[in-house]
């Protein structure tokens, strides 16, 4: 976390300073019928190798929803690093692997050769190559949702990504 940054005793995150202006990278979209859609963009180069990043910090993903598939569209083809998962981690902002939540709940152990060239778009569904953990199941987190979070194998040089969930809700979503 970055200094002044703290989790309250109620369990909100609280940003200040230059972190709380920099603005988030994915959202829910507006669809019509029981399909629900989270869109974000994946910067390969701005995590670490070995890091789990948060990729937005209000945007949770909720339990108790199908997830139907994952689609990929490579903006910039990637390069350096070996390979990336996008997972899931609770809202203690520490735990993963707890709860239905991993690192590779989305996908998981994505190679470069897979994120080049750019305009390359990839589906992942239940049992394809690199389909996450809970592509094809309904979730049951244990704090209601959790944050989207990015790992990376190596250091990446490039590499940029739109990356959609789609998922319906279990009986009528009301929201």
């Amino acid at each position: 976390m970055v200094a002044g940054n703290y989790m309250d005793n109620d369990g909100l995150f609280r940003q200040y300073g230059t972190s709380k202006a920099v603005p988030t990278t994915m959202g829910d979209y507006l669809s019509y019928g029981e399909t629900r859609e989270i869109e974000f963009t994946v910067t390969l180069a701005n995590t670490a190798a070995g890091a789990t990043s948060i990729l937005g910090n209000t945007t949770f993903f909720p339990s108790n929803v199908f997830v139907e598939q994952v689609e990929m569209d490579v903006e910039t083809a990637a390069a350096g690093g070996t390979s990336f998962s996008v997972g899931t981690m609770r809202t203690d902002r520490v735990t993963t692997g707890t709860g239905g939540t991993a690192a590779g709940s989305f996908i998981t152990g994505e190679v470069l050769a897979t994120v080049t060239p750019a305009g390359k778009k990839v589906l992942y569904t239940a049992g394809t190559s690199a389909a996450g953990t809970l592509i094809g199941t309904t979730t049951n987190f244990t704090d209601g949702g959790v944050y989207i979070t990015l790992t990376n194998v190596g250091t990446f040089t490039n590499g940029v990504m739109k990356i959609r969930i789609k998922y319906r809700g279990i009986g009528n979503i009301t929201q």
